[in-house]
């Protein structure tokens, strides 16, 4: 009859991890915290769902780690981990961080038509006003006109007498009234600023000081995600051994990789040292910064 050992030996990859687990009086909330995954992922490491963990190099960084902290044999997790593991998953995509699509205050669209409804709005006014100050003096010059006081014929002939010359009969002046000149529009502001060509030069550079070129020399086989400062992702690929590949956006970059021990990185020629406090297993989580240096942060700064 089969023992104990034996049932853990015949048992799958996450039947194998949950028993350690409870063996040891942990729960699920402790391992979540001290393997810095969020708790469906240790879920689904314990229930065989391997798909929720993205490429086969997530799923064995996540495993390699959850097993060396439960005292488990690593070897052996992997190996029954490869047993049972049918075929090449596609990468779950880590989202981009959503503060940079994200519009200023000043830039709302609700504030834009605010704004153009406003400029429209005083346009029209300024024309109307105009319109109604033409339309006014040229009422009040008739009037103006008529009110002055007529040459009668005595007064005429009397100064015909005196003069021995015709006075002419005075007639207003009709000044032409001015031309009505629509108020001048400003120019609207472009919509994105232009980028700066020349590269920042310390770290303090945020991403509006220019591209940069980050090279990554693959020595092994590893998954690779990068973003740059606009949120535009430069690279989402797993790329084999022995290869390279250099991508161009504003730093500072976001960098995710899958086997972060076989992977050298250089922005603008510069190395970087990934930072031990980003590595999670084999997976490392990143940013490089403009003048080389990488912290242990996704974020952005």
């Amino acid at each position: 009859m089969s023992g104990p050992a034996d049932k853990t030996a015949a048992s799958s990859v996450g039947e194998r991890l949950r028993a350690a687990r409870e063996r040891q009086g942990l729960t699920l909330q402790k391992m979540s915290e001290d393997l810095h995954l969020d708790l469906p992922v240790i879920e689904a490491m314990e229930e065989d769902r391997f798909r929720m963990l993205g490429a086969p190099v997530y799923a064995r960084g996540h495993l390699r780690k959850y097993a060396q902290l439960l005292g488990l044999e690593v070897g052996a997790v992997l190996e029954a981990y490869e047993a049972a593991h049918t075929g090449p998953v596609a990468p779950s995509l880590v989202p981009a961080s959503t503060e940079h699509p994200a519009l200023p205050p000043d830039r709302s669209p609700a504030s834009v038509l605010w704004i153009r409804t406003a400029a429209t709005l005083g346009v029209l006014a300024l024309i109307a006003a105009g319109v109604w100050w033409y339309l006014g003096k040229q009422r009040a010059e008739p009037e103006s006109a008529g009110a002055a006081s007529p040459v009668t014929a005595n007064e005429v002939e009397a100064n015909s007498e005196t003069m021995n010359a015709t006075v002419p009969v005075p007639v207003p002046a009709v000044s032409a009234p001015p031309a009505v000149r629509p108020p001048a529009v400003p120019p609207r502001a472009t919509t994105k600023p232009a980028v700066a060509r020349t590269l920042a030069p310390d770290d303090r550079a945020t991403g509006d000081a220019g591209e940069a070129r980050l090279r990554l020399r693959f020595l092994s086989e590893s998954w690779a995600e990068i973003y740059d400062a606009t949120g535009t992702r430069l690279l989402f690929d797993q790329r084999a051994a022995n290869t390279t590949r250099t991508v161009v956006g504003v730093p500072p970059f976001r960098v995710l990789l899958g086997n972060s021990a076989g992977v050298e990185l250089s922005i603008n020629g510069r190395p970087v040292t990934v930072p031990d406090q980003a590595r999670y297993g084999a997976t490392a989580r990143f940013r490089v910064m403009p003048g080389g240096s990488a912290l242990a942060s996704w974020g952005a700064q």
